[in-house]
């Protein structure tokens, strides 16, 4: 393989990974014919026709499937976000309490193994069949609801069932979304080690980090609008879910004025633009 056609495939996946199967060959033998001989990366004008050309295809990716397929997939995404944090902060807490108290907590061992089984149902959605994830959700759904906080345990609980119901759609969630659901997974988990002396100083640029996370999505949202509305969904389920529950268990909200109106109005313009965009993207 030629120095060339090395950078040319590197340029390729700006294309999804249907479209390099069947075309890759066809592209890099272009490409080469159109280079001047000894060219070791493409020209500045070809490796932006190549990108762009591929972010094209990217666009129009979702436009193979209907509204409601797209907004299922969106719906499932969101529902993995939650999910994930939720078992970020309780994996961080059991590790937490572990390495740093000397008394065993019932409570603490109950977090860690819904948030294990939790993360195992997530993981499964790209990996594993379709069974599979729904047992492991609902085995998940049914510890959270079994031995934790009934009231604090209708969110995780309803989201596991959300994707153990959505997971039997024709679609599978694509696995270019994994780098989302990384994203919020690690910055999630860090945040929750930050009260460590030793991590404290991460914790302002963890600060930024999601807002970084969430302008990608908006800037992305032009090529692929589901994950902006899962998204809008997590904001949705972390922030107003989470203060309602607090409401319902305790008596008083767990947010203030503030903290609640300005991540529902986000969330509300997040997904309205995101689905207004994915109706356009989409077939009927």
């Amino acid at each position: 393989m030629t120095p060339l056609e090395r950078h040319g495939r590197w340029l390729l996946r700006a294309y999804p990974a249907w479209y390099r199967r069947e075309r890759v060959a066809e592209i890099l033998d272009t490409l080469i014919e159109a280079s001047p001989s000894g060219r070791r990366w493409p020209s500045v004008r070809d490796g932006r026709a190549l990108v762009m050309a591929g972010l094209r295809v990217r666009a129009g990716q979702d436009q193979r499937l209907p509204t409601a397929a797209n907004v299922r997939m969106a719906l499932m995404l969101g529902a993995v976000l939650a999910l994930l944090w939720l078992v970020a902060n309780d994996l961080s807490d059991a590790v937490l309490h572990w390495t740093h108290t000397y008394s065993p907590s019932p409570g603490i061992a109950y977090e860690a193994v819904c948030g294990l089984l939790t993360l195992a149902a997530v993981v499964a959605v790209w990996f594993a069949p379709r069974h599979v994830v729904a047992v492991l959700a609902v085995a998940a759904a049914g510890l959270y609801v079994y031995w934790g906080d009934r009231v604090m345990a209708i969110q995780p609980a309803g989201l596991l069932v959300i994707l153990a119901i959505a997971v039997f759609g024709a679609e599978r969630l694509p696995r270019s979304w994994l780098w989302l659901a990384g994203a919020i997974f690690a910055v999630s988990l860090l945040q929750g080690f930050t009260p460590l002396p030793s991590l404290y100083f991460l914790y302002t640029p963890l600060v930024f980090v999601p807002w970084v996370i969430l302008g990608a999505v908006v800037l992305w949202a032009a090529v692929d609008a589901r994950p902006a509305i899962a998204m809008a969904i997590y904001i949705a389920s972390n922030y107003l879910v989470i203060d309602a529950l607090g409401y319902l268990g305790y008596g008083t909200p767990v947010l203030t004025s503030w903290q609640l109106n300005v991540p529902a109005m986000g969330a509300a313009v997040l997904g309205a633009g995101a689905l207004w965009r994915l109706r356009r993207q989409a077939v009927v």
